[in-house]
């Protein structure tokens, strides 16, 4: 099974000093080689939301990795976080 990440960044760059974004946020799931698998655009986000980001990857069928701890990580401009896919993930 293929390692999976979850991404969340702002659709602007670069965010203003507080962490706003003009343009709202995307969510992205990407497997080795950089490879997407599934995205969510969060057009109306000003900031990474991570407990709502988090329950739309339970709606695309992921889940955040449960032997990771605390979950969700900053990563450049956004947050990162292992995920596995759910039995919803086709």
């Amino acid at each position: 099974m293929p390692e999976l990440n979850a991404v969340c960044t702002p659709n602007s760059s670069p965010p203003h000093e507080d962490g706003r974004v003009e343009h709202g946020c995307q969510l992205t799931v990407i497997a080795e080689h950089l490879a997407v698998v599934a995205t969510v655009e969060l057009p109306h986000w000003s900031t990474c939301d991570l407990a709502e980001a988090s329950r739309h990857l339970g709606e695309a069928g992921f889940e955040l990795a449960p032997e990771t701890e605390g979950g969700w990580r900053a990563a450049g401009l956004g947050f990162l976080a292992p995920v596995t896919r759910t039995a919803l993930a086709g």
